[in-house]
């Protein structure tokens, strides 16, 4: 039997950061004081430094971010990470791929509906809708089969499973508000990754 790969989705597959930052330069073009985002400049989940119109000009910035999150437009800007794709695909080979990400109720069905055309020879889908805005927690998917490796960018869903392995991914090095003090295992691109889990 396979050992089981659980991938987090969101800014270890894909570059949700980039497409974050691409329907927010088109919703926000015409607003005064304009300028636009960089993912290199996206160092927390609501933007606060890559999109601070957001934040001075609505009157709930989460739900905004929320808004954004679940457009279409943000699911036709998702981009593989370089590798990505090849890696999962070749990994399939040894591993049984789950992914296992955080949703809000404004993009849940959209983010299943992307990854089962780009990737549909994934195993399973796990979709953890959080209520509490801060996309933070997959402790309720407990990872104990024998073997299991947890792939994600946030030391604290790493630190919630019990997954026998847990590897960080921070892409290129990037630092963020949420992935500091991380002293577990951590790769940098989807190359080095398949290098450290190739059996």
């Amino acid at each position: 039997m396979k050992p089981t790969l659980y991938l987090d989705f969101d800014s270890t597959i894909v570059n949700s950061e980039r497409a974050f930052c691409e329907v927010y330069n088109q919703d926000y073009k015409n607003h005064e004081g304009f300028v636009p985002a960089h993912e290199e400049h996206a160092g927390d989940w609501v933007f606060r430094h890559a999109c601070p119109l957001i934040h001075q000009h609505c009157a709930d910035p989460v739900a905004e971010v929320r808004r954004i999150f679940g457009q279409e437009a943000f699911f036709n800007h998702l981009e593989f990470y370089e590798g990505a794709y090849e890696t999962i695909q070749a990994l399939k080979e040894e591993y049984e791929i789950v992914i296992c990400t955080s949703a809000s109720p404004e993009n849940g069905s959209k983010k299943v509906l992307w990854i089962e055309q780009h990737m549909p020879f994934v195993d399973e889908i796990i979709i953890l809708v959080n209520k509490s805005n801060n996309g933070v927690g997959k402790g309720r998917v407990h990872m104990l089969e024998p073997g299991a490796v947890f792939v994600d960018d946030h030391p604290a869903n790493l630190r919630s499973t019990e997954a026998e392995r847990k590897i960080l991914f921070t892409y290129n090095d990037r630092i963020t508000d949420y992935n500091r003090g991380w002293e577990g295992e951590s790769v940098n691109s989807w190359m080095t990754l398949h290098g450290l889990l190739k059996r």
